[in-house]
């Protein structure tokens, strides 16, 4: 019966995560994110084949767990101002629990980590991810009017990052005056006029 491993893949992407906010996705290497956890450099290897891999994963890891936070959300029934006030509160709300992940999801973008050189595996991944964004944006946007979705989008996606991003510039981070200033604007572009 083979051994439990001592550590994770989490462990490792948490690690290499604070390594890249400390000194961009280059500072990220195997024998860094090895040291940085208290393990030998093969047990990343062993892991993550690829060091590709293990960037990728430092992107996709956050990305899966936001998608199954804020996702639900906007998915609700009822009245879809309602759902959209929550979805912006959400979002925010999640930066406020997962500051380290937020932080490296405002900071770069999915062509920072996720390239030719990752395994077909990981790409599948990343397009499945990009894939559920679309499908599930789209279906909540079918709930306004044709000619509010640029408003919507704004409200629900494009305020709130923009407050998440600014915050980690200024402010160290959002906080809950931050959710709630979130909420407030969403509520203000989505109700009728």
């Amino acid at each position: 019966m083979p051994m439990p491993g001592k550590f994770t893949s989490d462990d490792f992407v948490n690690a290499a995560t604070r390594l890249i906010l400390a000194g961009g996705p280059g500072a990220a290497t195997a024998t860094a994110v090895a040291h940085a956890v208290g393990a030998p450099s093969g047990s990343v290897y062993h892991r993550f084949p690829r060091r590709s891999d293990l960037l990728a994963a430092a992107w996709l890891t956050p990305l899966h767990r936001f998608h199954d936070e804020f996702f639900p959300v906007l998915a609700a029934d009822g009245d879809p101002v309602e759902v959209g006030v929550e979805a912006a509160r959400q979002l925010l709300q999640w930066s406020v629990d997962n500051s380290d992940s937020a932080a490296l999801l405002a900071r770069y973008s999915r062509s920072d980590f996720v390239g030719v050189d990752c395994s077909p595996t990981v790409l599948a991944d990343a397009d499945a991810l990009d894939r559920h964004t679309y499908e599930a944006l789209g279906a909540f946007l079918l709930r306004f009017p044709a000619q509010d979705r640029d408003r919507v989008l704004l409200a629900v996606v494009d305020a709130p990052l923009a407050l998440v991003r600014r915050t980690l510039t200024s402010a160290g981070g959002p906080d809950a005056g931050t959710v709630e200033l979130a909420a407030d604007v969403a509520r203000r572009l989505l109700a009728p006029a």
